[in-house]
């Protein structure tokens, strides 16, 4: 399948040894000696993002900036996730943690990042990266957000949203979790 659009693909967005990454353009991240980004991009995934009771995970942009970040019980074509999965370039780091980006397929035929924003969820069209952490609970994840790590990815009726988590126990409120269906390249 050919994939057209005037933004870059998610596997295209990654970063250069040499281009100069700014603090503010990696959330927090910072460089190693050889001037190198901390964060590589080690490989972009298909796959759909469920929840807990098998929805799907759905986001959309429209052309005047109205976003729509939902949940529905059917699964399509135009739900497919790319899961950006970066790691840390530096070889002291031993956790498990996987700093990710989430990508969808707009309906404009634009690649939408997902991203914490000031208090809430949002879509952004750009190519900035908006990175979260994915915390493996068994077969389920948790998504984290990486510049406030207060915050998580959380389960509306209908929506996703962020918020802040109360209770430390891993598996207290479902509504925290998610699951990752990848699917196989032909």
């Amino acid at each position: 399948m050919l994939l057209r659009s005037g933004r870059r693909k998610p596997y295209e967005v990654l970063f250069h040894g040499r281009k100069s990454v700014t603090r503010k353009a990696l959330l927090g991240t910072v460089k190693t000696a050889s001037r190198k980004p901390a964060l590589l991009l080690r490989e972009t995934l298909k796959c759909y993002i469920l929840t807990e009771d098998s929805k799907t995970v759905h986001f959309d942009i429209d052309e005047d900036g109205h976003h729509e970040i939902s949940t529905k019980d059917s699964q399509s074509h135009e739900d497919i996730a790319w899961l950006s999965v970066f790691t840390r370039n530096e070889p002291a780091v031993t956790d498990s943690k996987n700093v990710v980006i989430l990508t969808q397929r707009s309906k404009l035929n634009e690649f939408v990042l997902l991203c914490k924003g000031k208090k809430h969820l949002s879509l952004k069209l750009s190519e900035d990266n908006h990175f979260f952490i994915m915390h493996y609970q068994g077969d389920s994840v948790q998504f984290q957000c990486y510049e406030d790590t207060s915050y998580y990815l959380y389960v509306n009726d209908d929506s996703l949203d962020i918020r802040k988590l109360e209770n430390k126990e891993p598996n207290e409120d479902k509504n925290f979790y998610f699951r990752v269906s990848y699917l196989q390249e032909k």
